[in-house]
């Protein structure tokens, strides 16, 4: 029986080996037909099959396994003509070799010749550009962002490994530095700022539907912006990919939250989402506010999207040259409700505010692009226009205990706050660029670029009312405690750039060259405030039902007449805020050997900083100004790339950067905040940055990497915000030491667990990043005239976790019609420092957490689309605590509370 089995086995084996021996294999090599450049991604297919295979980073392929038989075989790639290439004969046991080129791919319509453009959306494509780049760099795409289910910029980049972002805290974190440390720009022009507490824009202003890809360059060379610390973030708008395109979308989201909430909001904001009645009243001769201090209330928030982008490929004059256009118009709405706590403490830990806080949230958002491009006798010439608004509605109640604000023992120092705040943004952006090739050697680029921004607080509404027995509340007596207040900030900021690229050999397989550049850059902060105070008068305030009140009841017109409470313009603030900054550099790549690439240049910047402000126009006092900020920076860099083989590469960065001010952190004007109150300081000077960075990247195929930085960076003056030591305490920002260190390493895998068919037919792949930064910094009590006194000697970094990770696992499907992907994302930072305690208090920390998310899409027909996402599902509590002050002591909860559960469904038709 033994030997029957051994038998049938070993014939088994024979009769496998046999099969497999009569396979055969198809491989060659793709290349574009002009430049003979190996091609990158391009797919092999064997027509009426699903075996198919993509080409490796130096565009060579291997199918095997492959039936013998005569097949006809399709290659393709993104802006390429297809070709079709028949009577391939496969002989078992035998490798057959196809070699295909692919020529630009052009379609005639009539008179009208379309070419194709290459398509910079894919993660194929932008890995490949990580692959040949000599400075590292790191981006992520629309295909990727849509995968990862990024809602917009903000989101996108924190997939990125040492990318966080801070709860409460406009933009992200990089490499644990924060706001002021970084720069982001829109097709490489500088954006302004919408807010005047930030230097950059927010991203999530740029929706995903915008974004073409975002580069994140945590390295720098000589062309880059000089003011940079962390990363120079880059958005680049979406353009027409393709001879045309019209899609439409809708979409709707709700909040686990938001759904049983009897939800409240501010007035002053139309039905579409524009902001009303955003001028300060020009006297105080009469009641004559325009908004309602009593809330609109509703049951069901649903949020709701809509959008449309579509373009379209022409040809112009005898030469046929291509003219693109594409537009893109979005409108969306979304609620958020957070319910939760606020405290405060003394030095000693003594807790002296205590109140649940619930927060209620509306954000519409509009916007617009389009994307113009001409190309003509060498010449592209490129306009990009973007207009984006935005409306944020908020009402915040804070009800309980608060000793600094309600003083009476009687009502046990309780009441209600209710804060109602509307942001009214706007950005306009305009830009304007032209590129030209000389010759074979010569090639130069000059732009100019207009941005207009728009920052409005309208009628912000705070009004403190004092408990006066069980659910009785009144307006609270006292200066400040029933307040409107105005702020309008307005930028204009003008940019040119100008360079010429000199290649220093005809020979393409070389990369040497030299480019001399210039930027410019012309800024113009002004901002304007206005705060009212309707101070209570009379002796006995009136009562009010805690669960059922009405303020315009008691604040209008017929009171203010018949003496009940004042109408003080109390305060009127100014600041002007004019930047310069002159930038030329040089730039030299130079191939030293077949495998050693240099790229040394240096930069000289002229920086130009003057700040007027007028704290109280009421008192007639002239304008102060803060000391000029007026420097000449010298910018070395040094970067090398070494190809150890086709598929590993080392890098080495070095560069020396700087770090500004922001312009309200040196303009000492106190901005009141719903938690904090913050404070500039006139007295800040610029930080000095030296950065190093080591990086090896693992190119297995074309979708897989390993990759493990190692970075580190000393920072001269560094700059942070922190909490002053005083009765109503606040926030300010000093230069905290002579120096601070950081240093880690960074870990990035992007890995195909299994693939068959076609590389997208089926397919599960995992991208995992981790993070290790170590900060340090001896805290130093000089900072000009700020009373800094820190209470404890040694910290870490504002913002800085030091562990970071990110992950995500996703499962893709596609056949001829249908195509299915779904993805579950993961993101983990570690307790962090929220703020440098002071005057004896301790740090103030943000608890590290863990978020879930999940996405699915679905597209049928290549024209019907389906995606669903459940964000935030594992619904953590947010919470920023303070260390106790004695050991062994639990530390306080200073703030906390549940975002809930984000759930959207969209639908779209692409033409």
């Amino acid at each position: 029986m033994g030997i029957r089995r051994l038998a049938l086995l070993c014939l088994f084996v024979s009769f496998s080996i046999i099969s497999f021996a009569q396979k055969g294999t198809l491989k060659g090599l793709v290349t574009d037909l002009k430049t003979k450049e190996p091609l990158v991604g391009a797919t092999i297919m064997l027509e009426g099959t699903t075996k198919g295979i993509i080409t490796d980073f130096d565009g060579n392929y291997e199918l095997p396994n492959i039936d013998p038989g005569t097949y006809t075989v399709r290659c393709s790639f993104i802006s390429y003509e297809t070709k079709l290439t028949e009577n391939i004969v496969i002989k078992a046991g035998q490798p057959t070799e196809l070699n295909v080129q692919l020529g630009e791919s052009t379609v005639e319509i009539g008179d009208v010749k379309v070419v194709a453009k290459a398509n910079r959306e894919s993660e194929s494509m932008l890995l490949v550009e990580q692959k040949n780049a000599v400075v590292a760099t790191q981006a992520i795409g629309a295909q990727e962002i849509s995968r990862k289910g990024a809602s917009d910029a903000e989101a996108a980049v924190t997939k990125v490994s040492g990318i966080s972002k801070q709860e409460g805290v406009k933009n992200v974190f990089v490499r644990g530095l924060g706001d002021r440390f970084n720069s982001t720009s829109l097709n490489g022009f500088p954006v302004p700022s919408e807010d005047p507490e930030y230097k950059n824009i927010s991203l999530d202003f740029f929706g995903s539907d915008i974004i073409k890809a975002v580069n994140v360059s945590k390295v720098f060379d000589a062309s880059m912006t000089g003011d940079v610390g962390g990363a120079e973030i880059n958005i680049n708008s979406k353009e027409l990919v393709g001879s045309s395109e019209f899609n439409v979308g809708v979409s709707a989201s709700a909040n686990t939250n938001t759904y049983n909430a009897d939800f409240l909001l501010p007035d002053g904001v139309s039905s579409f989402g524009f902001a009303q009645n955003t001028e300060s009243p020009t006297s105080g001769d009469t009641y004559s506010f325009a908004n309602s201090l009593d809330p609109s209330s509703q049951d069901l928030q649903i949020g709701k999207g809509l959008s449309f982008s579509g373009g379209k490929r022409f040809s112009v004059g005898a030469n046929k040259n291509p003219l693109n256009f594409y537009l893109i118009g979005n409108y969306s709405t979304d609620f958020s409700y957070t319910d939760g706590v606020t405290r405060q403490t003394t030095t000693t830990g003594t807790i002296y505010r205590d109140q649940t806080t619930t927060e209620y949230e509306k954000n519409s958002l509009h916007f617009a692009t389009a994307n113009v491009n001409y190309s003509f006798n060498k010449y592209d010439l490129t306009y990009n226009f973007l207009a984006i608004h935005s409306a944020n509605q908020s009402l915040r109640d804070d009800l309980g205990l608060n000793t600094n604000s309600f003083t009476d023992d009687e009502a046990g120092n309780t009441g209600l706050v209710r804060r109602q705040q509307i942001n009214d943004n706007t950005l306009l952006v305009n830009q304007l660029q032209l590129k030209k090739e000389i010759n074979s050697r010569i090639a130069a680029s000059a732009g100019v670029a207009y941005n207009y921004t728009n920052g409005k607080e309208p009628d912000r509404r705070v009004n403190y009312l004092a408990s006066n027995g069980e659910n009785i509340i009144q307006p609270l007596k006292g200066s400040g405690n029933q307040h409107r207040f105005f702020g309008d900030l307005k930028e204009n900021d003008i940019n040119a750039l100008a360079n010429v690229t000199y290649k220093l050999t005809d020979d393409s397989e070389k990369i040497s060259s030299v480019e001399i550049g210039y930027r410019g850059r012309f800024l113009n902060d002004e901002y304007n405030a206005s705060a009212w105070d309707n101070q209570w008068q009379t002796s006995n305030p009136p009562q009010l039902d805690l669960n059922d009140f009405s303020l315009d009841a008691i604040f209008n017109q017929e009171g203010f007449a018949a003496g009940k409470f004042a109408n003080n313009n109390y305060k009127v603030l100014t600041y002007s805020v004019d930047k310069t900054i002159h930038s030329g550099y040089v730039l030299l790549n130079y191939q030293l050997t077949e495998k050693l690439i240099a790229n040394l240049g240096v930069k000289v910047d002229k920086v130009d900083i003057t700040v007027d402000y007028d704290l109280d126009l009421n008192d007639q006092s002239p304008a102060k100004s803060s000391p000029p900020i007026d420097e000449l920076y010298l910018l070395p860099s040094l970067n090398l790339k070494y190809n150890l083989n086709d598929k590993n590469a080392l890098r080495l960065g070095a560069s020396k950067t700087y770090t500004l001010p922001q312009s309200k952190e040196i303009s000492p004007m106190l901005y009141e905040g719903p938690q904090w109150a913050s404070q500039g300081n006139e007295d800040l000077v610029p930080s000095t940055n030296y950065n190093v960075d080591l990086k090896w990247d693992y190119y297995m195929t074309p979708g897989e990497l390993i990759s493990i930085t190692v970075f580190g960076k000393l920072i001269q003056d560094p700059i942070s915000k922190v909490e002053i030591a005083s009765a109503n305490g606040y926030q300010s920002y000093g230069n905290i030491a002579e120096e601070a260190k950081l240093g880690g390493v960074e870990v990035e895998i992007r890995k195909d667990i299994f693939a068959t068919g076609e590389e997208t037919r089926k397919k599960l792949s995992t991208g995992i990043n981790f993070s290790y930064i170590k900060t340090g910094v001896t805290l130093s009590n000089a900072s000009g005239s700020l009373p800094l006194d820190f209470t404890n000697t040694k910290s870490e970094l504002e913002g800085a976790s030091p562990i970071l990770a990110n992950g995500d696992l996703s499962y893709q499907y596609k056949s001829n019609n249908f195509e299915f992907n779904s993805t579950v994302v993961a993101n983990y930072f570690s307790d962090r420092i929220y703020a440098i305690g002071v005057g004896g208090y301790n740090d103030i920390e943000e608890n590290g957490l863990v978020t879930l998310d999940f996405i699915s899409s679905v597209k049928i027909k290549n024209h019907w689309g389906v995606s669903f996402k459940a964000k935030n599902l594992l619904d953590p509590d947010f919470e920023l605590t303070r260390k106790p002050a004695s050991e062994g002591a639990e530390p306080t909860v200073l703030r906390s509370y549940k975002k809930g559960i984000n759930l959207s469904l969209g639908l779209s038709y692409e033409f």
